[in-house]
């Protein structure tokens, strides 16, 4: 029994822990404060947190993915779900999630219905470098850098997009390539995009202040992140907070991974756009990001992905770029080149009616106070192509 006496609050952790019915635990903000070893998460003991796969719960009748803050909606219902853990066949197992208080604080207790069922699953967690990057997240280690976006037929400025960084504190730089796929792993990439977001939107506010509009800013937020069912009020509550108005902030929905439940992220993004967000579908062109979702959920622009950009002047790439922008002109969105290295590129680019791009040939992403630099030089006049490189 869970003791709501809050008289003691590790008797109760100990009761829990005591209880193989007792899954995972579920704090406010759908954090994993408890979870039962045989779950095999990743424990991270910096933040008292457990990080559980992606993919470790499937719902059988829906045939997706089920976002472990999908249990909040159902407390005091049974749910049957497939659960995986790594190296293991999936098993079926029953969940009654209810809503417990302990010490004052109230949480999601997801309490196992056949817990028979799952002693045979024995995997220990693991500390693994997710560990760092939640602790380097909550030490300052991660950064934010900021890309300028040029419109070359107005020589203006069309926007910037914030784009994070992870420098250790050994001073080694990890990669996005590297850590965004693992935030991803382990359920920890919305938190992850909600946090860029958030220190974009208090860096927004602060150059408010010097004076400093920017005309729009693109922040990522992963495929991933729309399995979180919350996601759009977390959004507009961030924004709401920082005083920023919408029309301020595109949102930029990177695929590196499949939509798991597309009719909750068709909602989340329709909530976005109605309340005055851009949309922007990033990577376009390859994996899951492409024609099909023009029509599904309303776009404000695409970004050609840099693969096209790299290859040319290869007739296929050339080819495909010229499709892409054709059609995007028809239905009135913006197209951003992206990846933009050499002049070549960019002459190849304007000569297929291209106007706007980013890239290295521009600049590379920059942290704020170069990036103020950058602006201070442009902003008196428009800018010319020369200025730039």
């Amino acid at each position: 029994m869970i003791n709501t006496n809050k008289t003691d609050f590790a008797a109760d952790w100990l009761a829990l822990q005591e209880t193989i019915r007792c899954f995972i635990v579920l704090d406010r903000n759908d954090s994993v404060v408890f979870c039962n070893p045989m779950a095999g998460a990743t424990y991270s003991p910096s933040h008292n947190r457990y990080f559980l796969s992606l993919d470790c719960f499937w719902l059988e009748s829906e045939q997706r993915i089920f976002h472990p803050s999908e249990f909040r909606k159902l407390s005091g219902q049974q749910v049957d779900l497939l659960f995986k853990v790594k190296n293991h066949a999936p098993i079926e197992l029953r969940f009654l999630p209810e809503e417990i208080e302990i010490s004052g604080n109230q949480y999601i207790n997801i309490k196992l219905v056949n817990e028979s069922l799952l002693t045979t699953h024995n995997t220990a967690p693991s500390v693994t470098l997710m560990d760092e990057l939640v602790s380097d997240l909550a030490a300052g280690r991660l950064f934010v850098h900021y890309q300028p976006q040029y419109d070359a037929e107005n020589e203006t400025l069309f926007g910037v997009e914030a784009l994070v960084r992870w420098i250790r504190q050994d001073g080694e730089q990890i990669p996005p390539d590297t850590f965004i796929p693992l935030a991803e792993s382990y359920n920890f990439i919305a938190e992850l995009d909600l946090w860029v977001l958030d220190h974009v939107c208090q860096q927004l506010a602060d150059w408010e202040s010097k004076g400093i509009e920017l005309p729009v800013t693109a922040v990522n937020f992963s495929a991933s992140s729309f399995n979180d069912v919350y996601l759009s009020e977390k959004i507009l509550k961030t924004l709401k907070y920082n005083e920023v108005h919408p029309k301020n902030i595109t949102i930029e929905i990177t695929e590196s991974k499949e939509i798991n439940c597309y009719s909750q992220a068709e909602k989340t993004i329709f909530e976005l756009y109605n309340a005055g967000l851009k949309i922007s579908l990033d990577d376009f062109g390859i994996g899951f990001s492409n024609f099909n979702r023009l029509a599904q959920i309303p776009v404000s622009q695409l970004k050609l992905d840099r693969s096209f950009v790299l290859n040319l002047p290869k007739f296929i790439y050339t080819e495909i770029s010229k499709s892409i922008l054709s059609i995007a002109h028809n239905l009135s969105l913006a197209v951003i080149a992206e990846g933009v290295e050499n002049e070549q590129q960019l002459q190849i680019l304007q000569s297929l009616g291209y106007t706007i791009f980013q890239g290295y040939f521009f600049s590379k992403p920059l942290p704020a106070s170069d990036f103020e630099n950058w602006l201070a030089q442009h902003q008196h006049s428009n800018i010319s192509i020369d200025s730039l490189v």
